[in-house]
């Protein structure tokens, strides 16, 4: 079974600001640009990112199971209500997750996370600290994650490289969820993007916490870089931790897929390792099961 468990649904004007949507513009352009070799890519509009209920669920096809979100983080200019998210993912139950999104720093987070899970029927978090300018390691936040803990949900985390100029990278070191981990030992975390650029530190505590996973979303952009991140989760043991997520509207988990199994062309003729076919099939059909058993 292919399950996706990354996907955004949000869209311009309404739920993303016009400084957020031109940013992501720009990086999209030069996602566009390094896939076709180009110099420059095509030209876009502000809508370019949109994640549309009708757009989401045609990229959708492929998957058996999605996870799809928003996110609230006014910091950077995004805010999608929970609502949003119940409202569509109850048009397709046999398929779609919903997951809330909650803003720790907002003082009503807990409750708002409660009324997701019980009257929205929303079944994780979505948090990203570059996003919404709070650091993990403050026990200030603590209450949101140990909430999570109690009702069994997973969360999902952007620790990692972003292009909104107003986020804060220095919130987004993955290695800032030791403490977290370390707190609520049975709470089920995934770090986005394995960590991007900080994919070995991500992996090195991947390996002593039981409970963190990583999804493969947005990095075969980078072909050198993913590479090196797939041998080093080898190296390590943890392959069994990465998770498929596509990141749409980024990506689709089609792409992804496609990315993935070309992750050792760049090392074509060399005596450089390679990662092995077993690894790929159990990231695209199997993984999932142990991280997110509730969606079989």
């Amino acid at each position: 079974m292919i399950v996706d468990v990354h996907t955004h649904l949000m869209w311009y004007p309404e739920h993303i600001s016009e400084r957020f949507a031109e940013e992501a513009l720009a990086s999209k352009r030069v996602k566009l640009a390094q896939s076709a070799g180009l110099a420059y890519a095509p030209q876009l509009d502000l809508h370019s990112y949109d994640s549309r209920p009708e757009q989401h669920w045609a990229a959708s096809t492929s998957a058996d199971r999605v996870v799809v979100f928003g996110l609230q983080a006014r910091a950077t200019g995004v805010w999608v209500p929970n609502d949003t998210i119940a409202e569509y993912v109850a048009q397709h139950p046999e398929k779609l997750v919903g997951w809330a999104s909650v803003d720790p720093n907002d003082p009503d987070g807990v409750r708002e996370l409660d009324r997701c899970v019980h009257e929205l029927n929303l079944r994780g978090l979505k948090v990203g600290p570059a996003y919404q300018h709070f650091d993990p390691t403050d026990r200030a936040n603590w209450p949101l994650f140990e909430r999570c803990a109690e009702l069994d949900i997973p969360v999902i985390w952007h620790q990692g490289a972003t292009f909104p100029s107003q986020a804060s990278l220095r919130m987004s070191s993955p290695l800032l969820l030791e403490d977290v981990a370390l707190a609520f030992p049975t709470l089920r975390m995934i770090v986005a993007h394995v960590g991007h650029p900080w994919e070995t530190d991500l992996i090195v505590l991947m390996r002593k916490a039981p409970n963190l996973y990583a999804d493969i979303s947005a990095v075969h952009y980078r072909p050198w870089r993913y590479w090196q991140a797939m041998i080093t989760a080898i190296e390590y043991g943890v392959t069994h931790k990465l998770l498929l997520g596509s990141d749409f509207p980024s990506a689709t988990v089609d792409q992804v897929i496609e990315g993935l199994r070309r992750v050792n062309d760049i090392v074509d003729g060399t005596r450089f390792p390679r990662v092995p076919d077993e690894v790929m099939d159990a990231i695209v059909h199997r993984n999932w099961e142990r991280a997110l058993p509730e969606l079989g």
